[in-house]
């Protein structure tokens, strides 16, 4: 017999299985270093941080349904992983394109084509670029869920209420960046 996590989070590092990630919460937002935000002498704010520092960093932890913790006992600061979140980001054509180059490279399988009344849109993939069957004749939604290589940035946490036997972790990382 199988059995199977919840959870749509891809990690096989994680190990995830079995009564683990029965009530995961993903985020995911940009690094701080993607902003270093100054003002000009008129008082214009501006973002002179460099473009190779539009990285994300994610953290992953546990709700009050879990059962087990992942394996989390490899997984030091600084050890380097592949996954795919179960969260989308989203990114959008407008109005006469066809095409957009997504940020990271999509999950097969994972990308969606939405207009605003939620209509499914015809298109290709090819890498990380979607195309569409026809130039947009109203805004349209790209959803996907990104591979991203990430590097353990703190250390995780894990803990149980032995009465309960609740069991809550933590684990927070980053994308590794550089060439891609």
């Amino acid at each position: 017999m199988a059995y199977e996590t919840p959870s749509a989070l891809i990690c096989s590092d994680l190990a995830l299985g079995w009564q683990t990630a029965m009530d995961l919460s993903v985020s995911i937002q940009p690094i701080s270093m993607s902003a270093d935000i100054r003002r000009t002498w008129n008082g214009r704010a501006i973002n002179v941080a460099d473009d190779a520092f539009r990285l994300y960093a994610v953290r992953l932890s546990s709700g009050q349904a879990e059962l087990r913790a992942p394996a989390l006992s490899k997984l030091w600061p600084g050890v380097i992983f592949d996954l795919v979140p179960s969260t989308e980001l989203v990114d959008k054509i407008g109005v006469g394109g066809a095409t957009v180059t997504l940020s990271r490279p999509p999950y097969a399988g994972s990308v969606r084509c939405l207009d605003a009344g939620h209509n499914d849109i015809p298109f290709t993939v090819s890498g990380s670029i979607v195309t569409l069957a026809a130039p947009a004749s109203a805004q349209v939604r790209v959803f996907f869920r990104p591979v991203l290589t990430c590097m353990v940035v703190a250390p995780w946490t894990q803990s149980l209420k032995e009465v309960t036997a609740e069991v809550a972790w933590e684990l927070s990382a980053e994308e590794v960046g550089g060439t891609l």
